[in-house]
């Protein structure tokens, strides 16, 4: 195919459960003008037959597959191939989408950014999901501005704050390369995450436009990393780039932004803890993980006891937070047993 004007990039690893669902949705796009993007990372299920499979079916459609790297390496080698010029979408292999989506979203594609907004869905009632016919509401914003109605987000229609709800103009995107590239040694499974990604995206542009209406449904599945009882090197990670933002938000004077994310990071390295002491079984890891975690909730407390609530939500988070401080025991049997453990199995 010659010239677009839209380049989609979806990496998958061990997709197959849901690809088909994801790419359909993307056919039926009333925007027609676009390439996808296949980057299979090394799956060992039938990921690499569907990608082939769409390939051949529609010449719009590139399947690459690259040896078992990582999404952020697929994601970089999904945009390598890309045809250039392009507006760029990373998007997830198991969302589905509404089918006016691109067709609204290029309308301000020479914004830096265009964000839309998500609901998660179970598996059982993603394709039963009833789409709102009405129009979004058109919010012209400064990158800040979108920052802080992704922590606070009462006058959303929905989640914001992802990588995969955004349209990224090409060249807003080449300026931001050298700051992902420069956390690839530091952070090599999150260099182009959500989490290192979105804060240094939205505090690098005064041009974002948010799509204020639900165009993406985002699949809750227990199958995903992220939702892995087992931690990884991905959860790991996640608590490193955490930290990062703490120190970026403070560097850049974001205050809303630096107290929203220091109990985000507390939560998520007591996830870390709860995953490490019922299953992880290296007893060198177990050791090294729980220390980790400590000398964490230790150097950040202080700072997280000056951070005033403003919700009941915010009042609960870190009072669970406190009581790990207090008793890791109890908070193991009430909190963390809830929250990491029961929670997690309740996903379909």
């Amino acid at each position: 195919m010659g010239q677009c004007e839209l380049s989609i990039i979806i990496p998958v690893y061990n997709g197959a459960r849901f690809l088909r669902d994801t790419l359909e949705s993307i056919l039926a796009q009333t925007y027609k003008d676009f390439e996808l993007i296949l980057v299979n990372d090394g799956s060992t299920d039938s990921t690499p037959d569907i990608c082939n499979e769409y390939a051949k079916k529609d010449d719009r459609i590139k399947a690459y597959h690259q040896k078992k790297a990582g999404k952020s390496k697929a994601m970089e080698y999904g945009y390598n191939m890309a045809c250039p010029h392009t507006s760029i979408a990373f998007l997830d292999g198991d969302d589905i989408f509404a089918v006016d989506m691109f067709e609204n979203m290029m309308e301000y594609k020479d914004y830096d950014i265009v964000q839309v907004c998500f609901r998660h869905v179970n598996t059982e009632r993603i394709l039963k999901y009833k789409w709102k016919s009405d129009s979004p509401i058109i919010e012209f914003m400064t990158g800040e501005e979108l920052l802080y109605r992704y922590f606070y987000p009462d006058k959303n229609s929905g989640g914001i704050g992802y990588l995969w709800g955004m349209l990224i103009n090409r060249n807003f995107y080449k300026r931001m390369e050298p700051i992902m590239k420069k956390a690839e040694n530091t952070l090599p499974q999150n260099y182009m995450s959500n989490v290192y990604c979105v804060p240094r995206f939205l505090l690098n542009t005064k041009k974002t436009v948010l799509l204020n209406k639900v165009y993406i449904l985002h699949r809750i599945s227990k199958y995903t990393d992220s939702r892995s009882i087992k931690p990884n090197a991905l959860h790991y990670e996640s608590a490193l780039a955490n930290q990062m933002n703490l120190e970026y938000y403070e560097k850049m004077g974001c205050k809303f932004a630096y107290d929203k994310q220091i109990v985000g990071f507390y939560l998520v390295i007591l996830k870390i803890w709860y995953q490490t002491v019922t299953s992880e079984t290296d007893r060198e890891k177990c050791e090294k993980n729980t220390a980790m975690v400590l000398k964490y909730y230790k150097q950040y407390y202080k700072r997280l006891k000056m951070v005033k609530c403003k919700s009941l939500r915010e009042i609960l988070e870190k009072s669970s937070i406190t009581l790990f401080g207090f008793n890791k025991t109890l908070w193991k049997i009430t909190v963390g047993k809830f929250r990491y453990g029961l929670m997690y199995k309740l996903q379909i």
